[in-house]
């Protein structure tokens, strides 16, 4: 075992040299979730305590569970630092360092399970480095790295095998969830992973020793309980602890990607790496694999279970059902098979991938929760990977015993099969180690030479002037509802100037963040008729720092730059001082006055409608819907399922005109699902002619929990008819309008003193 852990230490030294030598100076990414990982759990440790992160999505901040900042590491060094010691200087050398001793941890773990599986000392730990060094978590580690602990999984297994072997021995029970409820607090991925990995288990005890075991049934049974008790008491607690220190209570429930983010062949038993992938990407016709679901297993293995499936095929022509289920090798390794193969069929989004049981996923919101579900096909890797080790060596023992091979002659089968999973191996690992070694930004990153605080000052300014920073392009992912995603160099000097002055974020890049607070931060870019309700909700009247980094900028982004004075530049970086008042102010008085102005010239039409042009107009108010959760009025439109709805069917408001309309609803985001897109078809009787297609989710324009769509569209000559379709799940729509461009609808809504007056849609207040 201490050869094994030396060995690990030696080649992990190896793939990252530049990282060993100094941990501080480099990241593994500088980009996408990989810097942003980085970046929260080092805000955490050098200016938060307790579960509170505030370093972004200001002025609300988040709870510490949901923005991957590995809570019990930073949460153990904040802790340090409000004792006077200086672990937060070092945070992005801890982190480099925590998932390299990963890495050398792997092995020792594998090198034990293989030792309980019967193999010999340098076979096992020579097999154990082998699938080590492919684990598919290494390929986490420049994106997700509270997911690059590849050793967690191991240590799981391995203590599910103690429990094996010693039933009655509680101490094992305690030890599983233990590590259940601190792998949590790495990421609750690992706790999900290590509940369904035990209850895999207890559905293959079950199956397999009850009906063996009928005179001692009730000595199965309970430890069947102790089992399950195992692996769902640290889901409760855990759950419950979320419950009670919790606040928000509008995360999103439905998150994207529950049926996308799965395993599937290609990536568990197709290899996914250059020289190998084209190869069989052309063999079998594979296309690129799913990220998400990577497990890839290796050739070796693949072999193996071909050849297993060749035994299956023959104990079914012999009728050895025996064989099949219970097949001869140790208890823990039958056991684990069975159970790391339901693993990998939930990971492949069974049962729900099944046509007719997708509702299961809707009544199970706890596992939904865990969008990514090919990620729980890891313990299908490493128990496939020691299934082969054993039945590679139990081949060399067939050939000894039953053939009468020499010791020698039995191990040439076996080492051109170890020669070809160390070259799968040794690929794997160089290809993700070698990009490292080029990102030595780190030191520029967290150190304060010439860093923000420093840009500050040559304008005679300090952090303290300022309450936070606001980046531009802006960005909001977290919730599934809107997903705007600003820009890589945006995110990059934003992370790095709040953590250079500890200034917080007015952005956020988490996951299932609440769904109000994050349209109240994407409303500050909402047009000026829009009151940004954000704005009181701000602690201080001082000024926002705004930080723009050169990109393209939407008309909100501008607007916002309009309204701030530049302070100071560098190169790729611009500083601006935004007033809060600012961003309070609206258009509201000047819509007022000129609607004023120009009601009394304009005859109402059908509907109450005041138009300021000759033009056709629609607007749908769908104020005879059953679903009352209106917008400006009871009545809306609802569609629970997931399906093409149809908000509008009809002839153009003004035929023959071929100028430019705009189409737009005002969808809700507190459903259960995301915002999904509209369309806009044009017809020349049955021909289509023209189809625009507008995604909600990069929307910007909010009003309360409702969010503006809108699809520009130039009508096409000789277009007849229009359909105006929503594609989402459990849509509630209103206040449809389509209008020309050039022209303006007023209306009218409540009675009497309570009448008040819209515009486009928009609410501009009592009657004039």
């Amino acid at each position: 075992m201490w050869a094994v852990g030396i060995t690990a230490l030696a080649w992990v030294a190896s793939l990252f040299p530049a990282v060993v030598r100094d941990p501080n100076a480099y990241f593994y990414s500088n980009g996408g979730d990989g810097i942003k990982n980085y970046f929260v759990a080092a805000y955490f440790m050098k200016y938060d305590q307790g579960q509170h992160f505030s370093g972004m999505n200001y002025p609300f901040g988040e709870h510490f569970t949901y923005p991957d900042l590995q809570p019990l590491v930073s949460g153990l060094v904040s802790g340090l630092r409000l004792l006077g010691l200086p672990g937060a200087d070092y945070a992005i050398g801890l982190l480099n360092l925590l998932v390299l001793g990963s890495m050398v941890l792997t092995p020792v773990v594998l090198y034990a399970i293989l030792r309980r599986t019967r193999l010999p000392v340098a076979y096992a730990a020579l097999t154990a480095l082998l699938i080590a060094f492919m684990s598919p978590q290494n390929n986490r580690l420049d994106g997700h790295m509270t997911l690059s602990y590849s050793c967690f999984v191991p240590i799981l297994w391995y203590i599910l095998i103690r429990i094996q072997e010693a039933p009655r021995q509680k101490k094992w029970y305690v030890a599983y969830g233990v590590a259940s409820i601190i792998m949590a607090l790495f990421t609750a991925y690992y706790l999900a992973a290590a509940a369904f990995f035990l209850l895999a288990h207890v559905v293959v005890v079950a199956w397999q020793e009850l009906p063996r075991r009928k005179q001692h049934a009730w000595s199965v049974w309970k430890w069947l309980g102790w089992l399950t008790a195992t692996a769902l008491l640290p889901l409760l607690l855990f759950r419950g602890w979320l419950w009670l220190s919790d606040p928000v209570l509008d995360r999103p429930t439905n998150p994207f990607g529950f049926s996308l983010f799965v395993a599937n062949f290609n990536t568990v038993f197709v290899p996914v790496m250059e020289p190998f992938m084209p190869i069989w990407q052309r063999l079998l016709d594979t296309g690129e694999p799913n990220g998400e679901g990577l497990a890839y297993i290796g050739m070796v293995a693949d072999l193996v279970l071909v050849l297993t499936l060749g035994l299956v095929v023959v104990y079914l022509v012999r009728r050895r059902w025996r064989k099949i289920f219970r097949p001869v090798l140790p208890a823990h390794l039958r056991v684990g098979l069975w159970a790391a193969l339901l693993l990998l069929l939930l990971a492949m989004g069974y049962p729900f991938a099944i046509p007719g049981l997708s509702w299961l996923a809707d009544v199970m919101g706890p596992i939904k929760q865990f969008r990514s579900m090919g990620r729980f096909a890891w313990p299908f890797y490493y128990v496939a990977g020691v299934y082969a080790a054993y039945y590679l060596y139990r081949l060399t023992r067939y050939l000894r015993l039953r053939w009468h091979w020499g010791a020698k002659a039995s191990l040439l089968p076996l080492l051109p099969l170890l020669a070809l999973w160390a070259t799968e191996a040794y690929v794997h690992s160089h290809q993700k180690a070698d990009r490292i070694g080029d990102v030595a930004e780190a030191r520029g990153f967290v150190e304060d030479a010439n860093n923000y605080t420093e840009l500050l000052s040559w304008a005679n300014r300090k952090p303290a002037d300022f309450q936070a920073i606001l980046p531009l392009p802006f960005y909001a992912i977290g919730t599934d509802k809107l997903t705007i995603e600003g820009s890589g160099e945006s995110m990059y000097q934003s992370y790095k100037a709040a953590l250079n002055t500890g200034l917080p974020l007015v952005a956020m890049s988490m996951g299932r963040s609440s769904v109000g607070q994050t349209l109240a931060l994407t409303q500050l870019f909402s047009s000026e008729i829009v009151p940004k309700t954000l704005v009181s909700l701000f602690p201080s009247t001082k000024p926002l720092l705004l930080l723009v980094t050169p990109h393209p900028l939407s008309a909100g982004e501008q607007r916002v730059l309009a309204m701030s004075r530049q302070i100071a530049t560098k190169p790729g970086v611009t500083l601006y001082e935004l007033p809060v008042s600012s961003l309070a102010a609206t258009s509201l008085p000047q819509e007022r006055a000129l609607a004023a102005a120009v009601l009394p010239t304009l005859r109402p039409r059908a509907g109450g409608l005041l138009v300021t042009t000759s033009k056709g107009v629609i607007l749908e108010s769908f104020s005879q819907g059953k679903d009352r959760r209106g917008r400006l009025t009871p009545g809306a439109f609802h569609e629970p399922l997931n399906k093409f709805s149809t908000l509008y069917e009809g002839p153009l408001p003004t035929p023959l005109d071929t100028g430019r309309y705009e189409v737009s609803v005002w969808v809700n985001a507190k459903t259960g699902y995301g915002l999904g897109n509209m369309q806009v078809k044009q017809f020349t009787g049955d021909n289509l002619v023209d189809h625009q297609v507008m995604g909600a989710a990069a929307s910007t324009e909010v009003s309360g929990d409702w969010v503006r769509v809108v699809v520009p569209i130039r009508v096409k000559a000789g277009t007849n008819r229009i359909s105006v379709l929503y594609e989402n799940q459990d849509l509630l729509a209103d206040d449809l309008l389509i209008r020309p461009v050039d022209t303006d609808v007023y209306h009218y809504i409540g009675t009497g003193k309570s009448q008040q007056l819209v515009k486009n849609t928009y609410l501009l207040g009592s009657k004039l």
